[in-house]
């Protein structure tokens, strides 16, 4: 039985393919495009500290969304509107000077549907350049163990 050779691949198609490799192992790669920086722990307790991003922030979404990836409690905060019912994690915005916003962020428990029995926030100030900035924190004492409580 005779074999037939391979049909030649186009050049445009190989070029595209080395191409593809090529992007695919720098990614993978120590060090390579792909790679993001790890964490460090902070000395409060071992909680992981992200890397700071230069970002540019022109809205108050933007605003809210560095200020969320400061802290892993954050993670699945809504912004407040008047139809949000039952949430117990939600953050608000005001414009500041520059074109910077302040972030509030409220994590609540205890009977969240009535509005949440304890309530602790914490309010950042953001820059028009992404600078992220912790001005306040206040509320209810943060319950040890899991936060927020199930």
């Amino acid at each position: 039985m005779k074999t037939r050779p391979a049909p030649p691949v186009p050049a445009p198609l190989a070029l595209l393919a080395v191409l593809a490799l090529a992007i695919l192992a720098a990614a993978c790669s120590p060090g390579g495009a792909g790679t993001s920086p790890s964490p460090s722990a902070s000395s409060s307790g071992g909680v992981p500290t992200p890397t700071p991003i230069a970002a540019k922030v022109t809205t108050p979404q933007e605003a809210a969304t560095l200020v969320l990836a400061t802290d892993p409690r954050f993670t699945g905060a809504t912004q407040l509107s008047p139809d949000l019912i039952g949430a117990s994690r939600w953050w608000e915005s005001e414009p500041l000077g520059g074109g910077g916003y302040r972030i509030k962020v409220t994590i609540g428990w205890g009977d969240c549907m009535a509005g949440c029995i304890s309530r602790h926030t914490w309010t950042f100030d953001v820059t028009a350049s992404g600078d992220v900035k912790l001005v306040e924190e206040a509320g209810d004492p943060i319950p040890t163990g899991s936060f927020p409580p199930g």
